[in-house]
């Protein structure tokens, strides 16, 4: 059985995992429940009757909910945040979710390219779902490593959009601001809007999640950070799998997945001169950063200088091209830490690394070894 809300853009996605995984031979007779109100613990004890072998969970639950999987006892995986008590009582259970970690990085990095802003800012949601403070923390510890403070509004999209106007014209201009999803950020403009601040000359706004019928049909169109939705799905997939054919509990319990970088739309529209360079030379560095590139590499990518192309990365990012490249790398092996069993040593070779150096350069930057962030 799998329930998967398909109101919302990424209830779609997710589905969409689930099909490519069953696409590729996996013979499942697949019930499938298509909004919460049908997910009920009334339904789940009826497919448990009915001799149901695991369930997919698309959708928060509750904590009565979570205590009928638990008693049921049958093999499931969540594509949600971690319960740890539910873990801990539960053997044959995983978690899949977002690394919001990894989307506050991606929407630094994605303003840093932008311009030179004065203020940054960020739009919190109505809810107590731990991605809407998440993403705001690792957003602000990001600008806090480039001297920058964030000012955050809670409770955003159920404020009158006076006071959101307010907040947004007291930002010194230019401001950077980043929503916790797209439906907040669709209230930034019609607040900014309301404001007569034009975006984004003086107020650039960045969701999360990329919904099409939000992101292309706002004034102006919405920039957005990209979720990987569609492969946390397809994992959850493979380890219900792995599970109901083992009759094992898994030996990982939990998979972070971070984003597919920013679909750039008007509302973030570059003002820096340097930005269109800097750009593609990340892009460059993201594409190719498993195949041993270097930084001549990508100046020639570029067709400019070297001392042109580092001081832009200098400029607008705050770090050197060979910095670039290190921490696109990095970012690489942490995806593949928390998204695959792939042993350090072939997480290496993919690097083109040896194995300690790898282990010595990651724990340098972040003050763990691999096996620990992995943990």
């Amino acid at each position: 059985m799998a329930a998967f809300e398909l109101s919302a853009e990424a209830g779609r996605r997710k589905i969409s995992g689930l099909y490519r995984f069953l696409s590729e031979g996996h013979d499942w007779n697949l019930i499938l429940l298509r909004s919460a109100e049908q997910l009920t613990a009334e339904r789940i004890e009826q497919a448990a009757r009915q001799g149901i072998d695991g369930f997919l969970v698309g959708m928060p639950e509750s904590d009565e909910m979570h205590k009928r999987h638990k008693m049921l006892g049958i093999p499931t995986v969540f594509i949600d945040y971690p319960d740890k008590a539910l873990e801990r009582g539960f053997q044959r259970c995983a978690f899949v979710f977002d690394d919001d970690r990894a989307l506050g990085s991606v929407a630094v990095r994605h303003f840093r390219t932008q311009g030179k802003f004065k203020s940054y800012g960020y739009a919190e949601a109505d809810t107590m779902r731990p991605w809407n403070t998440e993403r705001g923390k690792s957003f602000m510890s990001g600008m806090a490593a480039h001297g920058m403070n964030v000012n955050v509004l809670k409770r955003t999209d159920t404020r009158p959009v006076e006071e959101i106007a307010a907040w947004l014209a007291d930002l010194p201009r230019p401001a950077g601001v980043l929503a916790a999803f797209d439906d907040v950020a669709r209230v930034l403009l019609e607040a900014c809007r309301r404001a007569k601040l034009k975006v984004p000359e003086e107020v650039a706004v960045l969701g999360v999640g990329n919904d099409p019928l939000i992101c292309e049909h706002t004034t102006p169109p919405l920039s957005s950070v990209v979720p990987r939705f569609e492969d946390e799905s397809y994992r959850a997939a493979r380890e219900l799998q792995a599970m109901m054919l083992s009759n094992r509990p898994p030996q990982r319990r939990e998979f972070a997945f971070g984003a597919n970088g920013v679909e750039e739309r008007k509302s973030t529209a570059k003002t820096h001169q340097g930005g269109a360079l800097v750009q593609r030379g990340l892009a460059f560095i993201a594409e190719n950063v498993l195949s041993g590139i270097t930084v001549s590499d990508v100046v020639q990518h570029l067709n400019t200088s070297w001392r042109l192309a580092d001081l832009r990365f200098k400029e607008v990012t705050g770090a050197t091209i060979q910095s670039a490249i290190i921490d696109a790398r990095l970012e690489k092996v942490k995806q593949m830490l928390s998204e695959t069993d792939m042993r350090v040593s072939d997480i290496a070779q993919r690097c083109g690394c040896e194995p300690g150096a790898l282990r010595n350069l990651f724990r340098r930057h972040f003050g763990v070894s691999m096996r620990d962030w992995r943990e």
